[in-house]
């Protein structure tokens, strides 16, 4: 193939010196990277994906509240289906990512200059931002290698002439693959659908060059990427209709008002500058003042990338126009301000940006053509300008790795969580408190559930205000720096705790071992006939207590999705009703099996009580909005025998 022999004649040193750098990049401190909530859920997906335990058809909520597509879940599954640890699935996404760094090179060496590819791929081999936005299992930043790739093949398919004696089939592939691995890969994140027009435009040029056959073929796999997501969200709005007026008219309530910030944000990926204002919000100057001392002269990047665009539209116009859509059309789609718009909106324009500022300087080295010292001067600038934000880049990671950040900038690393893990592995059931326990609102659920999954059997997360559980075997404790302190969050505290601290202003892990779940010192409970419900619970004791009622239940096995409300309510002999308690049940991905759960909440009642009624119910979402559905009470026989528990209080009140 001739581009192979292009590469073993001239460019393999050039490959061979991008690629390093772009690994040291990505993955040097690789467990200085973060691991919080969406990664983590991503990863719960992705693990149950491997395991064999469900093939999702969406993935995790956007913050339009419209749900992404699975295709990240998909692509994270490779790596869990080889280890069932997040650690070794970050490095997978790091290695995919040096991957594209190489797809970059080999693309400009393929339709542009070698001198371009060899600075456009150094530009983003070491460009902060790219290589912060390849560090972590958020979907956004799986795609841009996909994206490279199709692009790569769009323009191999389409627009370059091939060499005689070139096999035809290569071309088919080309025009075969390149819109589905395309569209597959625009689905990781909303913003980068902005690029269709990149692919309209590839075809449109290349569109007598296409074969039937390998459009049939295209639009088959097309039709089968789009699938499962178009499956997924059709699923969602029948459940929900309402789903995706909401989102639009969340985004256009307050109209449609120009935001500049994908201006500035573009200016600071292209430059390297600005990490200080998502790694730490609240202390850019703080950070800012760990960089090297001439850090702004990075700004002479964006200057090369606006000239080398200029350059590029001289050279030809075609490659400029596309190249334009791709770095902009992010930037147009946010303008409007439709929605908030952040940097990491913008990652699919990373590589276009390096391109425009290789075309920069190979314009202006051309330029310099009869002026060896002038062409020396301009690639020892670019060194300089490079070597600062390596530099930068190395300031970043140690100020986040020592000093807590408030969320939402850069929270604790991952290299202060391994030990705990580590340490958490010895045990068999680890019972997390944290300030709340839903999967798909607080990170501590879905974090420790994911780094402890093949090595503990059970793992869950508590709040204590208004829950207790008392495991029937020995459990580790782990307060998480997020739990808040009230007088009965001692129920699990010890004398011989050990703390494990995260960074310099932080609260820190603290882990507790239980040989045997500790005496309940609360009010007393009055034991019951076991009363059990047809999703599994028992009901088997009850105490009121002043203006408090308390229950105690015993759990079956987990349940991932068996999210019940309760309702204690009380009645006097005609059957009037004097009081309610509602409160949220403990989440069945949760529970365990046998384990002892005690739930309290306010009941204030005057009037005597000769009945407490106790049911459990979920809440209706969508169309089943403001409904709700019991769960039956089951007799002897297992039969549903009322949706209520009713309790005799003789003598309470």
């Amino acid at each position: 193939m001739q581009v192979m022999q292009q590469l073993k004649r001239a460019g393999s040193w050039q490959l061979l010196l991008i690629l390093l750098l772009a690994a040291a990049m990505r993955f040097g401190h690789g467990d200085l990277v973060e691991y919080y909530h969406d990664d983590a859920m991503l990863a719960t997906l992705a693990l149950e994906a491997a395991d064999g335990l469900r093939l999702p058809l969406t993935g995790i909520l956007s913050s339009t509240g419209i749900p992404n597509s699975p295709v990240s879940v998909y692509l994270l599954t490779i790596p869990f289906a080889i280890k069932a640890d997040p650690h070794f699935a970050i490095h997978f996404v790091m290695l995919f990512n040096v991957f594209g760094v190489g797809l970059l090179w080999l693309m400009a060496r393929m339709f542009a200059q070698p001198r371009v590819a060899f600075v456009a791929g150094l530009v983003y081999a070491i460009n902060p931002w790219a290589a912060l936005y390849s560090r972590k299992l958020w979907a956004q930043e799986m795609h841009t290698p996909l994206i490279l790739l199709g692009l790569l093949l769009l323009l191999y398919g389409f627009w370059q002439r091939q060499a005689p004696g070139t096999p035809r089939r290569r071309e088919f592939l080309a025009q075969a693959l390149a819109v589905p691995l395309l569209l597959f890969a625009i689905q990781f994140h909303f913003a980068a659908w902005s690029l269709l027009p990149v692919v309209l435009l590839a075809l449109w040029v290349g569109r007598r060059r296409l074969s039937a056959p390998a459009a049939a073929l295209a639009a088959l796999l097309s039709i089968l990427v789009l699938l499962p997501y178009a499956k997924g969200l059709a699923e969602t709005l029948d459940r929900d209709p309402s789903r995706l007026s909401d989102a639009i008219g969340r985004s256009t309530a307050s109209g449609i008002e120009i935001d500049l910030a994908p201006l500035s944000h573009t200016i600071m990926l292209v430059s390297g500058t600005g990490l200080e204002t998502w790694l730490a919000p609240d202390q850019t100057e703080q950070l800012a003042s760990r960089y090297p001392s001439f850090w702004r002269a990075n700004f002479l990047l964006a200057i090369a990338a606006i000239a080398g665009l200029l350059a590029c539209y001289k050279r030809s116009q075609k490659m400029a126009f596309f190249l334009s859509i791709w770095a902009f059309a992010p930037v147009l789609l946010l303008i409007p301000g439709w929605t908030p718009a952040y940097a990491h909106y913008l990652i699919p324009s990373l590589p276009a940006l390096a391109l425009m500022t290789a075309y920069g300087v190979d314009s202006l080295l051309q330029r310099l053509d009869a002026k060896p010292l002038g062409k020396r001067l301009t690639w020892g600038a670019l060194t300089c300008l490079l070597g600062l934000q390596f530099l930068q880049w190395q300031a970043a990671l140690g100020y986040v790795a020592e000093r807590h950040i408030d969320y939402p900038g850069f929270t604790a690393p991952l290299s202060k969580l391994l030990p705990l893990q580590d340490r958490l592995r010895q045990a068999d059931d680890v019972l997390v408190i944290s300030q709340g326990m839903a999967w798909n609102l607080h990170h501590e659920v879905a974090v420790w559930d994911t780094l402890l999954w093949e090595d503990v059997s059970c793992v869950r997360t508590l709040i204590p205000q208004g829950y207790a559980v008392f495991p029937d075997h020995a459990f580790t404790v782990l307060i998480a720096p997020d739990a808040s302190i009230e007088p009965r969050d001692s129920l699990y505290a010890k004398a011989d705790s050990e703390l494990f601290p995260t960074r310099a202003g932080g609260r820190g892990y603290t882990v507790i071992d239980w040989n045997a779940a500790p005496d309940w010192q609360g009010p007393g409970i009055e034991s019951l006939d076991p009363v059990l419900f047809s999703n599994g619970v028992q009901l088997t004791g009850y105490g009121i207590h002043g203006d408090e009622v308390f229950l105690e239940w015993r759990l079956p096995g987990r349940r991932v999705g068996m999210d019940y409300q309760y309702s204690a309510q009380l009645y006097d002999e005609e059957g009037a009703r004097l009081g309610q308690w509602d409160g949220r049940f403990w989440h069945g991905r949760h529970w365990c099996a046998g384990d002892r759960l005690l739930t309290w909440g306010p009941l204030e009642i005057d009037d005597p009580a000769t009945t407490l009624k106790v049911a459990m119910y979920t809440l209706g979402s969508g169309k089943n909005k403001a409904q709700f559905f019991n769960a039956e009470v089951l007799d002897e026989l297992g039969n549903p025998a009322g949706w209520s528990a009713d309790i005799p209080l003789v003598g309470s009140s």
